[in-house]
């Protein structure tokens, strides 16, 4: 029997989870409620991507149980380079290096059965700015990993907010 691969609509993943999308505000270092997303339209895709909190296939195949678990996903919108840093295999930070750059801890923007933290759904459905914290420093952010990408808009981005938040 061929098995046929799930198939994710990111239009329809938003309708289904109105309510239970967020964002990451980079200033505060809060999640906070992305009421105006509604559809695709209401981001910038050159920014910002938008992450399932429990990654889709686990979802929808409810791997470990977590339909049970957590009751609902979430969507929340990253930016693009944090995005990367969280799950991009070739890119990927580590827990505490995740953390030292940019003030929250990966757990709670996705979901790892295996994390001693508050489970996802408390932190997004009771207080969603729990556990989040605003850096020190972001002094040693390297953006290396991208030189060669074609992100140098998002990078100067990143590069601009660094600079802003160093001056704080």
């Amino acid at each position: 029997m061929v098995k046929t691969p799930l198939k994710k609509d990111m239009q329809q993943e938003i309708k289904k989870y109105q309510g239970y999308i967020f964002y990451f505000e980079q200033a505060t270092r809060e999640i906070l409620p992305a009421n105006w997303i509604k559809c695709l339209d209401d981001y910038n895709h050159c920014d910002f991507e938008l992450h399932h909190i429990v990654p889709f296939t686990d979802w929808e195949k409810n791997t470990k149980n977590v339909q049970k678990l957590l009751g609902n996903n979430a969507l929340i919108a990253l930016p693009k380079i944090m995005h990367q840093h969280l799950e991009n295999p070739i890119y990927k930070l580590s827990k505490r290096k995740f953390e030292e750059i940019y003030g929250i801890n990966p757990d709670l923007i996705l979901y790892d059965p295996s994390s001693k933290l508050e489970r996802t759904c408390e932190v997004f459905y009771l207080n969603n700015s729990k556990g989040c914290f605003i850096p020190t420093s972001l002094i040693s952010l390297d953006l290396s990993c991208f030189d060669d990408c074609n992100l140098a808009k998002e990078k100067s981005n990143f590069e601009q907010y660094k600079k802003e938040a160093a001056l704080c």
